[in-house]
């Protein structure tokens, strides 16, 4: 496994120490937002939360890339 580091040389995303969720994880949440999306279903940051165990906050910074770009 490569160890993912932020240009200050801190680990980031999966590598970090207290991550909770997989790249995996983040890759299939993105996916499945972006399919709901397509289809015109109206579910949300919150649906995601609960599917993945984590809070609205979360889910919605991941689907915008504010969190863990770096797991495309």
């Amino acid at each position: 496994m490569t160890i993912s580091r932020n240009h200050t040389g801190h680990r980031c995303g999966e590598a970090h120490y207290r991550a909770r969720l997989s790249d995996d994880q983040v890759r299939e949440m993105r996916r499945l937002y972006e399919d709901w999306k397509a289809k015109g279903l109206r579910k949300g940051y919150a649906t995601l939360a609960a599917i993945f165990g984590c809070g609205e906050s979360t889910a919605r910074d991941i689907v915008t890339y504010r969190t863990r770009w770096a797991a495309v």
